[in-house]
């Protein structure tokens, strides 16, 4: 998830869980906590782009990471707040909670978190959320804001942290539901137009839970397409077909650089060619206004010809085009409207 949602999270499991013994440092602890297994997108400045993509959210978005430096963090504060009384078992609870809540929920996105580096390096990934949903993150901001300013005795501090994270639960709850819904209406639309698929997956779109981006993998195409929870369920999905074009990647010039495309993209990949020069796309992350227009970009689209040093952005022109206009048609989108599209 984004950062802000790390640390308010962070800072309100702080308040619930030490805000009696240390006042408002539980915040600062917490929202520390949360943010460390980010500390990796500095190393990712120093990586070549095909390294940077797979070193974030490995080693140090780990269950192992999350106990050996919960115990080393613990250890420290223990001497810092030893007059507090708090306990150092409690503590390694606490710095081990932070961190590996933060994996828990970076597993919900579509990225893939390396939860058993470095003894394998498996990515895992629900893709329940969108790394930015202001939806989730709004309670928990608002919380936070109100536990900084409240005096440390104020009474309802740990219930505004309670009702926060008891919003979050709750739209959890709702997003697997709108997941379960959108692959039954997955599931039937491709039987219904008679697409072989081998495998798929559902992901939500852009900032919110209510509208999904569908991917189903078939012998050398995939089918891509969008659903939101309020279309008529009578109302097939639309998919668009792109061809793999796996022959393409015999012309990638470096292969070490192709091997951790690969690895990233999980298989769901396609090759395509533009003005003489090879893209690899990643399927995962979605379409740049895929919603809205045919055969929309990749928003992953990695040019093979690339040297290593220069870096590509997976976010890069992820909004690109997009104005008040294009909010509005995308609200409209989410509510069930709107759903045919417009020519690329």
């Amino acid at each position: 998830m984004d950062s802000l949602t790390h640390i308010t999270l962070g800072a309100c499991a702080g308040e619930i869980l030490l805000g009696k013994k240390l006042g408002k440092k539980a915040l600062c602890w917490g929202a520390l906590s949360q943010s460390l297994p980010d500390i990796d997108t500095v190393g990712s400045l120093f990586l070549p782009a095909d390294q940077a993509f797979l070193f974030h959210r490995g080693i140090t978005h780990s269950l192992l990471f999350a106990l050996a430096v919960g115990v080393g963090i613990a250890l420290a504060v223990r001497q810092i707040h030893r007059k507090h009384g708090v306990s150092l078992p409690f503590l390694v609870f606490f710095f081990c909670f932070q961190l590996a809540l933060h994996d828990m929920l970076d597993v919900c996105n579509s990225y893939g978190t390396g939860l058993l580096e470095p003894f394998s390096h498996r990515r895992f990934s629900i893709n329940l959320l969108f790394v930015a949903d202001p939806l989730f993150t709004i309670g928990l901001l608002v919380a936070t804001l109100v536990l900084i300013l409240k005096h440390s005795n104020y009474k309802y501090r740990a219930r505004w942290a309670l009702g926060a994270i008891g919003v979050c639960v709750f739209y959890l709850c709702f997003a697997t539901f709108n997941k379960i819904e959108i692959n039954k209406r997955a599931e039937a639309s491709l039987e219904a137009q008679h697409i072989a698929q081998k495998r798929y997956f559902t992901t939500p779109a852009p900032f919110n839970c209510m509208l999904w981006y569908i991917v189903a993998a078939a012998d050398s195409e995939y089918y891509t397409g969008y659903s939101s929870i309020w279309d008529d369920a009578k109302h097939p999905v639309a998919y668009e077909m792109r061809k793999k074009n796996n022959a393409l990647l015999k012309q990638a010039p470096d292969k070490a650089v192709l091997q951790h495309l690969l690895a990233f993209a999980d298989d769901y990949y396609t090759v395509s060619q533009n003005g003489g020069a090879l893209y690899f796309n990643v399927l995962r992350f979605g379409q740049v206004q895929g919603w809205r227009v045919n055969h929309a970009p990749f928003v992953f689209s990695y040019p093979l010809s690339a040297e290593h040093g220069g870096a590509i952005l997976l976010q890069k022109g992820r909004l690109a085009g997009w104005d008040g206009n294009s909010l509005k048609i995308y609200i409209e989108r989410i509510a069930g409207k709107g759903i045919n599209k417009q020519p690329q």
